[in-house]
């Protein structure tokens, strides 16, 4: 929300004679009267005596903001900062009227003039961070509110935009940091909770949106909405049995779908069904419900039902990736590659940034042979979310069938570093060492049959390596162990297509 316009500003310069003075008080009384027709007339007297009044000038664009004439009032305000180029008030309201007009890039200018003049203005620190919000500037636009919250640490509206900043920048953890050391402030907030939560789920952070929302639904129990968000973020923070006791029976279509969405994600399947049916039943054209149906068809293998709702969906929401998305998924579980790649194109035309319809592209792109175009789409995917290990997984072995074990190297390190008891990037480092240094292919390759004990193929590779070495007792050990999983030739992509499966499941 944008600032009031300042009105009265300080005087920029000692009048040139009683007659201006007196016609400038007799300006301001107007204005305190509302009286906006009889302050002009003043002001134009004024300047008809001294046309070198900044003051006047400025006075006489706010009145003319206050009367809807924004056009002269720009005109106005630059007239007097030729005059007083050193007026914080002048950059500042000029700003506010460019704003009135949507120009953006103006506004932004004298934005940051205004708080060149005066660091010390919070309202002005704050205007230019929403400024560049808007501009698509989010670095600047955390720079700039964090600045404004420094001055004002206890504004609601700053802590909160400057939270929405962060996240737009990508700085998850800055985001976090912000909305920790703001929330005592605002402990008794419930709105400001309530939309701070809000805020981390739809930018697909569920697990900080749990505490914001947890807070305001224990200021507000009786407020609905902030109870159905609380149980849509312990749903997709993977807490589906917190969802569920905080609504033990479904009475309407909203609560059908949300006990029906935790469900599924504890394979309580059939009930899943049953309660997407009623909330379907209720609000058959619902796109979230006909979504929810969707992904009960596809856990249950019924992906042709699942394509259809998810048509529906996209016909009730066009501008949603997610039903796109969805179908891909639906077309990459039958393996029509093809066909799942148009509905990702449809999807990213949406939703260009979704980290997750990039890494389904290379996917599918890698199960027909398109490495070296897969590490693209792959690159992009963790450019959006580099903290994804799976991601640097799939990255490293592309990047190996490709020819660039070096770099696929670094690519499995990152993923070891992101999730240390993630056991197949730390096989398929073994893999890689195997015949570079054998001793450290060793320890990777323990470690990897010690975070997933079922991991048939990594004991293959483990027998080889400790063979190498000499250990003859713990590659017998490895090999039997693995004989009795199941044949190297059997597992290593299923393996792979199992993990890219994790990536794909729905809350």
């Amino acid at each position: 929300m944008l600032l009031p316009v300042t009105l009265i500003a300080a005087s920029l310069f000692a009048a040139a004679g009683d007659s201006p003075s007196a016609y400038l008080a007799a300006a301001r009384k107007a204005l305190e009267l509302r009286n906006i027709q009889e302050a002009k007339k003043q002001l134009g007297l004024a300047l008809q005596a001294n046309p070198q009044m900044a003051e006047a000038w400025l006075m006489l664009a706010g009145a003319e903001i206050e009367n809807g004439e924004t056009g002269p009032a720009i005109e106005h305000y630059q007239h007097a900062l030729r005059l007083a180029p050193e007026s914080f008030t002048g950059h500042y309201d000029l700003a506010l009227a460019y704003l009135h007009e949507r120009k953006l890039t103006e506004a932004r200018h004298e934005l940051e003039y205004a708080v060149k003049l005066d660091p010390r203005q919070p309202d002005a620190a704050y205007n230019l961070g929403m400024v560049l919000l808007e501009l698509r500037d989010a670095g600047g636009a955390v720079k700039s509110l964090r600045g404004a919250r420094a001055i004002q640490p206890d504004r609601p509206d700053i802590a909160f935009n400057l939270i929405r900043a962060e996240l737009a920048s990508g700085d998850w953890a800055g985001a976090r940091k912000a909305r920790e050391s703001s929330s005592p402030s605002f402990a008794a907030d419930a709105a400001w909770q309530a939309s701070v939560g809000k805020l981390f789920l739809e930018s697909g952070h569920p697990q900080d949106a749990v505490p914001a929302l947890r807070q305001a639904f224990q200021l507000q129990p009786a407020a609905v909405e902030v109870r159905d968000l609380l149980a849509s973020a312990y749903v997709q923070s993977r807490q589906p049995d917190l969802a569920l006791a905080l609504i033990p029976v479904a009475n309407t279509a909203d609560e059908h779908f949300l006990r029906g969405s935790a469900l599924l994600v504890e394979r309580r399947v059939s009930e899943a069904e049953s309660e997407a049916a009623s909330a379907l039943s209720e609000k058959p054209q619902e796109p979230q419900y006909l979504l929810l149906g969707a992904r009960v068809q596809q856990t249950e293998g019924h992906q042709d039902a699942a394509v259809e709702l998810l048509r529906r969906a996209a016909e009730q929401a066009p501008e949603s990736a997610e039903p796109y998305y969805s179908m891909a998924v639906s077309y990459y579980f039958e393996h029509r590659y093809e066909q799942s790649r148009d509905a990702l194109a449809q999807s990213l035309k949406r939703s260009p940034d979704a980290p997750g319809s990039l890494f389904l592209f290379a996917v599918t792109l890698v199960n027909q042979g398109n490495n070296r175009e897969a590490e693209k789409y792959l690159q992009r995917a963790i450019a959006l979310q580099p903290d994804n290990s799976r991601y640097w997984l799939h990255l490293g072995t592309v990047r190996f069938r490709n020819g660039n074990a070096a770099a696929a190297r670094e690519a499995f390190l990152r993923a070891v570093q992101l999730k240390p008891d993630y056991a197949l990037p730390h096989y398929e480092l073994g893999k890689l060492l195997a015949h570079s240094d054998a001793r450290t292919a060793l320890e990777e390759l323990q470690k990897a049959v010690t975070y997933e004990p079922g991991l048939a193929q990594a004991y293959y590779q483990l027998s080889r390596v400790a063979a190498a070495l000499g250990q003859k007792e713990k590659s017998e050990q490895a090999l039997a162990t693995f004989n009795r999983l199941k044949k190297h030739e059997e597992g290593e992509e299923r393996t792979l297509t199992e993990d890219v499966n994790g990536e794909l499941q729905h809350p």
